[in-house]
């Protein structure tokens, strides 16, 4: 299981998704090419590249290129649900240890070879000869790859782990042009010109450009295909790359949510907006005892308002979602209803922990006197009258207490919840770079005062905001978390310092589920015990963007594996 923990946090550093290469034909590396409403190619852009090795790139903007050239044995579809791409068949072993892979018939390098199992035992090899690349996290867990003829491999795992497959997504390259080459040839462009995707590489001007045209012998071809080939231009960094679509000089990029106000009201643009992997959410310190209380708990959540939260504070730009999983998961529950924005529900709740918490005290405060009692009791002389008054005294305790224990909520005075929060103010903590948190906490800080709970909010720089995290010197935390590529909410989970048996129950049968319907099954049990015992606020999964010329026309499947699939069908005016 360490490995597996390790192989998910490793993920969210490094996830960098790649594709590579073909021949080179003349392109005179003086000749313009611009999108400005005349170009015959659709342009793109990305950093200028160390090298377009796939598997050792470790620039996000040029993987998302080369993923147009090489592919993977599984993809993320748009939705990010788990889809074969140069695999037919697959079967994984009951104890989830083993899967054995059918590569498809047709699938051929971009020479016109056959891609064989031995390309991908060859390409895991590359990987883990090669720790520093950005995909070496995800075949930690493999243990051994078996080449069973010219279309069939076994992949085994050190560990039972249900997202095994989800990590097969990096791309696999050509054993006949890598194979026997040192680490620094590795790298040179001259020996990455052969994939196996969508586009081929028709030209390759080192820190340039590119060219890639369309592979017409794809086994995946859409019909609907445009035909025309993509100019890719080499740029210094992430913001030239947003210049130059501003100049119309690049027909689409993605684009930070700090420079996509730079493409509203702009006639020449349209935004497309996609579910991205960034997870905002409210943390609470259960060292605190109040907020170990599951009825103060539920009473902030009913207290907050995150429809409001998203609308005001993050712009709309984020999706709001009830769990750390993106919304278009098969794995989400959609029909879970959450504890959605109703202050009549949050004092109702606040009404009911005066009750729990006095019960608490009262069972603390009994265990105290029957250990005292037992403490002293061979030491104590006992009179008449201290027998007599300690027997009215006990009468009277108890009657109280079953008075105390036949409350209803509805019996609790308003004055009684004023008193419990009288002494209480909870401490709320948020990056201060972080603009749409800071308008969040405010936003809950207003919410909480509302129903009577005092706050206070710190805004805190990063280096304090991990200080005070590590101290947990706060009583709510509003943080953020980059989803890992696996469907794998337990990280997140493991974090929150709730302990309870239940919840590591489903945390254990979800790591090691068999199927996918056990999978769907333990995450359902667990969205519902999540929801039921109020254990953290979710905001939800922020926004990517994608900008496009409005020259274009079509829609780009994106996710934030494959920003530019689709790209061969989208319409030129």
């Amino acid at each position: 299981m360490k490995n597996v923990v390790k192989l998910i946090s490793l993920l969210l550093a490094m996830m960098v998704f790649a594709t590579g290469c073909s021949s080179n034909t003349d392109l005179k590396s003086g000749e313009e090419k611009t999108s400005k409403k005349a170009s015959e190619y659709i342009n793109l852009t990305m950093t200028r590249p160390t090298t377009i090795n796939p598997i050792l790139n470790t620039d996000k903007s040029v993987s998302y290129v080369l993923d147009l050239v090489y592919d993977s044995l599984f993809e993320f579809d748009e939705n990010y649900n788990l889809q074969p791409k140069l695999v037919d068949s697959y079967n994984v072993s009951d104890d989830n240890k083993s899967v054995d892979i059918t590569l498809k018939d047709d699938i051929k390098w971009h020479d016109g070879n056959r891609i064989t199992p031995s390309d991908v035992k060859y390409t895991y090899e590359l990987i883990k000869e090669n720790k520093e690349n950005a995909y070496y996290s995800l075949i930690s867990n493999i243990s051994k790859v078996t080449v069973n003829g010219s279309k069939n491999l076994t992949i085994e795992f050190e560990e039972s782990y249900a997202f095994s497959l989800e990590n097969l997504i990096f791309p696999i390259v050509c054993k006949d042009k890598l194979k026997g080459l040192k680490s620094d040839d590795l790298k040179l462009a001259k020996h990455n010109l052969v994939g196996s995707g969508a586009y081929k590489i028709k030209t390759y001007e080192d820190r340039d450009y590119m060219v890639l045209e369309l592979n017409k012998d794809y086994y995946d071809l859409n019909k609907d295909n445009n035909g025309k080939e993509i100019y890719v231009k080499m740029v210094p960094d992430s913001e030239s790359q947003t210049e130059m679509v501003l100049s119309l000089d690049s027909d689409i990029s993605k684009v930070t949510l700090g420079n996509i106000s730079k493409f509203i009201d702009n006639d020449n643009f349209e935004i497309k907006g996609y579910q991205g992997r960034n997870y905002d959410y409210v943390l609470f310190n259960y060292d605190n005892e109040y907020l170990q209380n599951l009825d103060i708990r539920k009473a902030i959540s009913f207290a907050i308002d995150r429809k409001s939260i998203i609308k005001d504070a993050y712009s709309n730009r984020a999706k709001l979602t009830n769990f750390p999983l993106n919304s278009t998961s098969n794995y989400y529950d959609s029909h879970l209803k959450p504890l959605s924005y109703n202050t009549e529900n949050a004092q109702n709740y606040l009404k009911k922990a005066v009750l729990s918490l006095s019960t608490i005290k009262d069972n603390k405060n009994t265990d105290d006197t029957k250990d005292d009692a037992d403490s002293s009791k061979d030491n104590t002389t006992k009179t008449d009258d201290s027998s007599v008054d300690n027997t009215t005294d006990n009468k009277d305790s108890n009657t109280d207490k079953t008075k105390q224990d036949n409350r209803s909520f509805k019996d609790v005075k308003n004055s009684e919840v004023k008193a419990l929060l009288n002494d209480v103010t909870f401490k709320i903590i948020v990056n201060k770079n972080n603009t749409e948190r800071v308008k969040a906490a405010n936003i809950i800080s207003n919410n909480l005062d509302a129903i009577g709970i005092k706050t206070e909010i710190k805004d805190l720089t990063e280096d304090e905001m991990t200080e005070a995290l590590d101290k947990k010197d706060y009583d709510l935390a509003l943080i953020g978390y980059g989803l890992p590529a696996v469907s794998d909410a337990t990280y997140v989970l493991n974090q929150l310092g709730y302990q309870d048996k239940q919840l590591d129950k489903y945390l254990k049968q979800l790591q090691h589920a068999t199927s996918e319907e056990k999978t769907k099954k333990v995450y359902k049990n667990l969205q519902k015990y999540v929801k039921e015992n109020a254990i953290f606020i979710s905001f939800g999964i922020l926004d990517d963007y994608v900008v496009l010329n409005d020259r274009l026309k079509g829609e780009l499947n994106s996710n934030d594996f494959s920003v530019y699939s689709g790209i061969n069908t989208i319409k030129m005016n």
